[in-house]
């Protein structure tokens, strides 16, 4: 299992990025003398996920799952598979059509989760 969203493992990606965002307060800034001034309010996590080939049942999986709202998503980080609550950015498609085979296919897809 590379990815599980809503306890449903998703096709295997090509590549994931896990981004390990600072929050910092609102108050957060610089002083007159230029120090850094606020405090580490959380850490959330940001993952960049692109897919090579997809067949169109593996990218309308990928689309149904990765709702417009917040979902549970499962990967494996800091030694460990850990399940964040999150919502995503866009989901880019790149189509290349039917090559003759009777199947439909993207080419590739991507799409960024970020951490709630």
């Amino acid at each position: 299992m590379i990815l599980r969203c809503d306890n449903q493992e998703l096709p295997a990606p090509v590549s994931i990025k896990v981004d390990d965002e600072i929050i910092w307060s609102s108050s957060t800034g610089r002083a007159l003398d230029g120090t850094m001034l606020g405090d580490v309010v959380a850490e959330k996590k940001t993952l960049s996920i692109n897919w090579g080939i997809l067949k169109e049942d593996e990218m309308a999986l990928i689309k149904n799952k990765l709702i417009a709202g917040f979902f549970p998503i499962t990967f494996h980080d800091d030694g460990q598979d850990i399940t964040i609550t999150s919502y995503r950015g866009t989901l880019s498609k790149e189509v290349l059509g039917n090559i003759g085979d009777g199947n439909y296919y993207y080419r590739s897809a991507s799409v960024s989760i970020i951490q709630q």
